[in-house]
């Protein structure tokens, strides 16, 4: 049984669109929080979201394991932007590929943030909040 179990976990495993991630991310969008902006302000990528995406340049950088992917990191919050933007979708905050992927959806690295985390709820309400630079 739980050889089956195994095969039957594996078989879905190799099923996995990890380029796309999930078709949807199963979070809370009504979550309340300022994002980490500042007080009555709305969240920035380059102050708020950006520093939080420091464990994905390990392996989204050119020549590293996750260097064969869409969302590579030059370095250059501005820069950075753009390749976050092609992951963010903001008729639907809380579908948006950035927070499959952190949350471990459909992410050979696994979870970075749980969608209960601080960090997550900073980046799902940056999204909500129009994604701003």
């Amino acid at each position: 049984m739980i050889f089956r179990i195994s095969l039957l976990a594996l078989a879905l495993a190799a099923c996995a669109d990890l380029e796309r991630g999930p078709a949807a991310v199963t979070a809370d969008a009504s979550a309340s929080g300022d994002g980490g902006a500042a007080e009555g302000g709305a969240s920035s990528f380059a102050a708020n979201v950006y520093p939080l995406l420091s464990p994905c340049k390990r392996c989204h950088v050119p020549g590293q394991e996750a260097g064969d992917t869409k969302l590579l990191f030059s370095g250059d919050a501005t820069a950075d932007y753009t390749t976050v933007q092609m992951f963010v979708d903001t008729s639907a905050p809380a579908s948006s590929r950035l927070l499959a992927k952190m949350s471990g959806q459909g992410h050979e690295g696994g979870e970075i943030y749980a969608a209960s985390s601080p960090e997550y709820q900073t980046v799902l309400n940056w999204i909500q909040q129009g994604a701003r630079p």
